[in-house]
């Protein structure tokens, strides 16, 4: 859908860095136009998407950098013996320090995030230009407001009927967009605030019917409103669409145009479950034109298109999630269902809404495994671990804290990409012998097995033992590995209430008390 070439000056920077640089691969719809220069060049630093320094690769340079785009970023590379000779200011010009010396591992990990990072500004800016242009093809009215009543995002069509830009119009309140006194919006008379509220109140889409003060004259809307949800699950504001249906005479042609303007695919029933009309958006998304299926019956229409995915039109109130092959393609939707009612408040009919989820169920998974575990080994992370030990309902929690010995001689010896090596083993083991267990790297070398389900101690040692038994065969078996061995401490919360940090340092105790004792050993924590 688009690509962006990223333009990339190196200033200074040494072969095995530049290597390392170079050596990440390109994000997908991105290409690198990447440029050594042994000095500084204003020029080529002011066109530059992103500029790596190296201080002490360039023979001369006071960290003074000329004007840049708004868009582009600065990392800096310095000794770390010279971290505290620069003052504040040149942190607030750049955006990250890479201190040297740097393994070229590093380098490259550190470069790779900055891409990622480019990568999903870009995705961001995508996802904006998507929001603005779908909102500014409805024809229908379309804002975003905050909890307070002030606007946030307004379409085109909004702009229109008020007569006014998108920027007069965000951050504004409602009297002075529609052109009506602060007395008469106080009074609450035409302003829509009653109906904000309460959608505010339902956390759910709701339908109104509501009369708007213009300056010129009175107008009659059909509103759709529905509120938008904080990180936290607190709601924030609220989304419209509204349609004026002042001029209209029927019901039937205001339902056409509405649901023809909505970017999803949407699916009308009448009261016997007969499909009565079906959006544009529908024959696109399922490719069934609507003369196959109008004046059908619902349950036809369903298999026809979601095959075996069969969701009972009346197993859910507000909204569902399922999953479905849908032209060879696994995607899950969300379905949202709505009773059309008539004046008098009688149901006629149900208005049925598909929207593709499938990328925001894959994102939000990715998010959490990012969240919950180490990049390296694959294990669950220390954060992860304070969430499960918060929540766990056993009256017995055990700990079992992991250590290798003299892993620091290893990673001297033979570079941390062996040391990557041992840690990733060290996981695999630790796996295989607690496979009922939350298996956790606390970082470095360090690890915890959380045991959850109250079993004694005493056959946690004996699994402790197991392990470190095979730890012990396994790297001894290898030449490479030199003999790696480790130490366990365990602890364990009888029902006492301790905190958890308090159970960590526990085994972290016992831990050490297995390394004085000689190590490759486990030792259970006492008070005695």
């Amino acid at each position: 859908m688009y690509h962006r070439v990223l333009h990339i000056a190196l200033f200074g920077v040494d072969a095995e860095a530049e290597a390392a640089i170079r050596s990440v691969p390109c994000p997908e719809r991105f290409s690198l136009d990447l440029c050594p220069h042994a000095e500084f060049d204003a020029d080529a630093f002011t066109a530059s998407d992103l500029a790596v320094i190296d201080l002490q690769g360039l023979e001369s340079s006071n960290a003074t950098f000329p004007p840049r785009k708004s868009s582009s970023k600065i990392v800096l590379r310095i000794p770390a013996e010279d971290i505290n000779r620069l003052g504040r200011g040149i942190y607030e010009m750049v955006d990250d320090v890479w201190l040297t010396p740097m393994p070229p591992s590093l380098v490259a990990f550190r470069f790779e995030k900055l891409l990622e990072l480019e990568k999903a500004l870009a995705e961001l800016a995508l996802s904006k230009q998507y929001l603005d242009t779908a909102i500014d093809s409805i024809p229908e009215l379309v804002w975003f407001k905050d909890a307070r009543g002030s606007h946030l995002k307004v379409n085109e069509a909004f702009c229109q009927t008020v007569e006014k830009t998108k920027e007069q119009i965000e951050d504004r309140g409602h009297y002075f967009i529609w052109d009506i006194t602060p007395e008469e919006y106080s009074q609450g008379e035409y302003v829509c605030l009653e109906s904000e509220e309460e959608t505010m109140s339902a956390r759910k889409t709701c339908l109104f019917d509501e009369q708007i003060k213009t300056s010129h004259g009175m107008r009659q809307f059909k509103t759709y409103k529905s509120p938008l949800f904080d990180y936290d699950g607190s709601v924030m504001g609220t989304v419209g669409i509204a349609h004026d249906v002042t001029d209209l005479g029927n019901i039937e042609t205001e339902l056409e145009i509405f649901i023809n303007s909505m970017p999803y695919a949407i699916v009308v029933l009448d009261t016997e479950g007969t499909v009565i009309n079906v959006n544009d958006h529908a024959e696109e998304y399922f490719d069934v034109k609507r003369e196959a299926v109008i004046g059908g019956d619902f349950d036809e229409w369903r298999r026809l298109v979601l095959g075996n995915a069969v969701v009972d039109a009346n197993d859910f109130t507000d909204s569902s999630f399922f999953t479905a092959d849908i032209g060879g393609t696994r995607k899950t939707f969300e379905i949202n269902q709505r009773m059309i009612v008539d004046v008098f408040g009688n149901e006629t009919g149900q208005l049925r809404i598909y929207r593709d989820v499938t990328k925001e169920r894959e994102l939000e998974e990715r998010v959490l495994k990012s969240a919950n575990t180490d990049y390296l080994t694959g294990l669950y992370n220390r954060r992860y671990l304070y969430e499960q030990l918060a929540k766990a309902s056993s009256s017995m929690i055990t700990l079992a804290y992991l250590d290798l010995d003299d892993f620091k001689g290893i990673n001297d010896a033979f570079g941390h990409q062996m040391g990557d090596r041992i840690l990733v083993e060290t996981s695999r083991i630790l796996v295989e012998r607690f496979p009922d267990d939350i298996v956790v790297r606390m970082g470095g070398d360090e690890f915890i097995v959380a045991i959850l389900d109250g079993r004694p101690v005493d056959s946690v040692e004996v699994q402790a033992l197991s392990c470190l038994e095979s730890i012990r065969t396994q790297f001894a078996a290898d030449d490479l590995l030199c003999r790696t061995t480790g130490s366990i401490g365990i602890a364990t919360d009888l029902g006492e209430g301790l905190s958890i940090d308090e159970l960590i340092r526990r085994s972290d105790e016992a831990l050490y008390q297995a390394k004085r004792a000689g190590k490759s050993q486990c030792c259970t924590w006492s008070q005695d």
